[in-house]
């Protein structure tokens, strides 16, 4: 039995393993009767649940089954062919994770295990990973555009529940979302092309989306890949000021590129770069929580981002271990306008303030690491039979945001500059060992230093005339008055380092009594890095620096197979220590946010996972989960206190999804169908609880013709989400200066026909 995840078959892709989709290769050699035959057969399905998924998330090629940690895996194919494009989408299959959206659509707020102090998309702060391969899309401090990758002719998406520092460092507090790309193929030519089309409830405009992928070898050791994304989403929010319909669509582009060269049987070379590019035209905000129209906007939320990310990747295989030498570079550009008119309470008076913000980020690391080929041979009995990952890490951050705050009489009023470096240097190691038939141990471990160096400065322009009941504007006013005109003044500049050195510890224990049954437990410790804050209103409460934060993840889980594989349960529970929490609050005048160290959490849950093959070509994936996630100590929210046992915000305490699949073969190729449904409890937006979010529950479907026969082999789809349209509040954010709210609602319902093509035989 094939021991790799394969690429083309939608009824694999939801039968192969627990809490994954994944896809057979339409690639065999034998005839249309003949395979319609096997798909048929109770054993041979059977036999395909039976298939192993290899994930590289403990940075070696391993089972997700026998990782004694909390992994869901996807295959980017299985996620297209249910209608899923982004994290949003992916997360509702994941037990314990929800996704807030954000203004734009690199911006969304991923929770995991209900690790969260805020809903909304901050520049400064995230609990969670994000992942291209090994590389960390998110920065340290000033954080930008966290690239929302398309899952297009993706191996697989990788959701890691639990903190990930061992191996990845502190970007992964409670978890993280990786994305693997599907490397070359040395063997032959092929392709594929694809577009669709689609509408969204309350939009006059269509959804559009075009992709290409082609893998060329060039020679026995020599091969490249590439993969093109392109579309476009309609808008949906009505802007009441100027009666346009539709303000906030959307356009992205994605470019992939992966060159391979075998250049000798051990030595591998590998170069990967990718670009995303997105622009909105306006934000996603209502000013209300009944419908999506906004009322007092007075600049249009432009909303642009590009990321750059370049890989060079070397592998040497020793006979008994694997070296990789990691190169890359990332580079963040995120120029945005945003609307701050209820912000400053300006849109009271009448009056647009605005916002134009600048954020670029430069980013190169390297990691060399070593991992073990075979078990370590020794005539000491404690030196072997270990596998071993071994490996030192370095990143520097140069980041940079730039904010003018203005009007459009004025001009720009406020000036917020800010430079911050991050450095890390790590030395981590991953190890494990059997002991007899049955026990499995495993010891982890990272050793780092971290510095953060943070330059930050205001400078406010003069202008006369302005009200004074706003506190900001109160703040400022005498000293702008009083300059002469066309000058400035510098309302102050913070310079300033923090540097920590920690250790991150990780234990993992697995009792496999057989294959069908097995026993995991794992004591894991995340932390997340320092930063630096923005301080223009000069508030002496709000600290130059945060430091980090950590949390102990305690875990015990069960995966059991029956009936040969037809029916899998599996189940895990857990418990979350956070202390040191990183929490966003504002200054004075409640428009600027800045973080702080405070207090501390507790969270415990359960997830569950069931998958069950059954009879007449159907096969059902089930799963749930329960978080119950509270403060430990009390502590002044900005918007209000938030007592010890206070619910973390955007973490519904149950969530869980259900999907149906039916395939039905015949002589020229497949038909298949699903219908899913996801689910999630109520949640509050922030630790204050000023708003209530509603339960969200979601109906999808899908179709797809497979004509394995026809020249192109096209696969025709029909996609629909949210079927029954429920369009509700996702994020509901307060703005304290005019007591009001801003609001961005999940999407209402969308339908979407598509089609493929294949060149060549993939």
């Amino acid at each position: 039995m094939s021991r790799r995840i394969s690429s083309s078959l939608y009824l694999v892709s939801a039968i192969v393993v627990s809490l994954s989709f994944s896809k057979q290769s339409f690639s065999e050699e034998v005839d249309g009767k003949q395979r319609n035959a096997e798909t048929t057969s109770a054993p041979a399905l059977r036999s395909r649940v039976l298939e192993e998924v290899l994930v590289t998330a403990t940075k070696r090629e391993t089972d997700l089954r026998d990782i004694p940690l909390s992994i869901d895996a996807f295959s980017g194919d299985a996620l297209r062919e249910i209608g899923v494009e982004n994290v949003e989408g992916i997360a509702r299959f994941s037990p314990g994770v929800s996704v807030s959206p954000g203004l734009d659509p690199e911006a969304a707020q991923i929770i995991i295990r209900g690790v969260s102090t805020d809903t909304f998309f901050t520049f400064f702060t995230r609990t969670f990973g994000m992942f291209y391969e090994d590389i960390s899309l998110v920065n340290p401090s000033i954080l930008g555009p966290q690239p929302n990758i398309d899952p297009f002719d993706l191996r697989s998406v990788e959701i890691l529940k639990g903190p990930q520092g061992t191996l990845f460092g502190g970007s992964a507090l409670s978890g993280a979302v990786r994305y693997v790309p599907n490397h070359p193929d040395y063997e032959q030519a092929y392709g594929k092309v694809a577009a669709a089309v689609g509408t969204l409830e309350g939009s006059d405009g269509k959804s559009h989306r075009y992709d290409v992928m082609w893998n060329q070898p060039l020679n026995d050791k020599l091969a490249m890949r590439f993969a093109v994304s392109t579309g476009d989403r309609p808008g949906y929010v009505k802007d009441l000021r100027s009666g346009e319909d539709d303000i906030n669509s959307t356009d992205s582009q994605q470019y992939r590129g992966i060159v391979s060269w075998q250049a000798t049987e051990k030595l591998e070379f590998r170069l990967n770069a990718l670009r995303r590019e997105t622009h909105q035209d306006d934000g996603s905000f209502a000013d209300n929580d009944t419908e999506a129209t906004h009322s007092a906007r007075y600049f249009a939320d432009v909303l642009d981002s590009r990321t750059d990310i370049v890989i060079l990747t070397t592998e040497y295989g020793f006979e008994f271990a694997d070296l990789s030498l990691i190169l890359s570079q990332l580079d963040k550009d995120y120029p945005q306008r945003i609307d701050y008119s209820q912000f400053f309470g300006t849109s009271q008076l009448g009056v647009g303030t605005y916002g134009d913000t600048t954020i670029y980020s430069s980013q190169p690391s390297a990691e060399l690491r070593l991992v073990s080929a075979e078990a370590t041979q020794s005539e000491w009995w404690l030196l072997k039979d270990w596998d071993y990952v071994l490996g030192l890490f370095y990143i520097e951050s140069e980041q940079f945001l730039s904010l003018d705050v203005g009007t459009r009489d004025t001009g720009n009023l406020l000036q917020i500059k800010g430079d911050v470096y991050a450095e890390e240097k790590a030395f981590f190691f991953d190890v494990k060992r059997s002991f007899g038939e049955h026990w499995e141990l495993g010891f982890g471990g990272r050793y780092f230093e971290q510095s953060t160096t943070a330059d930050i400065s205001t400078t406010v322009d003069p202008v006369s005339g302005l009200a004074t009941t706003n506190p900001l504007v109160a703040a400022l006013s005498p000293i702008i008055n009083a300059l002469p005109v066309e000058s400035g003044i510098s309302l102050g500049r913070d310079q300033g380092k923090i540097s920590e050195t920690v250790f991150n510890p990780k234990f993992t224990v697995q009792w496999r009594y057989s294959d069908e049954f097995s026993i995991f437990g794992s004591i894991v410790k995340g932390f997340r890095y320092a930063g630096a804050n923005q301080n223009p209103s000069r508030d002496p409460n709000v600290p130059l620096f945060f430091e980090s934060d950590n949390i102990w993840n305690y875990e015990v889980g069960v995966r059991t197979e029956w009936f040969e594989g037809a029916l899998q349960l599996d189940a895990t529970v857990f418990q979350l220590e956070w202390t040191d929490m990183q929490v966003q609050q504002r200054e004075y005048t409640g428009a600027f946010a800045y973080t702080d160290n405070v207090g501390g959490a507790r969270n415990r849950g359960i997830e569950l996972g069931i998958n069950m093959l059954l009879p007449a070509g159907f096969y059902l994936k089930l799963n749930g989960s329960y978080v119950d996630a509270q403060t430990t100590t009390f502590f002044d929210d900005f918007q209000g206190p938030a007592p010890a046992g206070t619910e973390l915000p955007g973490s519904p305490p149950v969530s869980g999804s259900a999907l149906l699949l039916w395939a039905y073969p015949f002589n020229e190729g497949q038909f298949s169908a699903t219908l899913s449904y996801t689910y999630q409890n109520r949640n509050f937006n922030n630790l204050a609880q000023t708003y209530e979010h509603p339960p969200l529950a979601l109906l999808g479907a899908s179709a797809n013709l497979s004509m394995t026969n026809w020249p192109g082999a096209p696969v025709f789809s029909l996609i629909g989400a949210n079927l029954t349209n429920e369009f509700k509040p996702a994020v509901v954010f307060d703005t304290p200066n005019t007591g009001g709210i801003l609001t961005i609602f999940n999407p209402s319902r969308t339908i979407r026909l598509g089609v493929e093509f294949t060149i060549g035989d993939v």
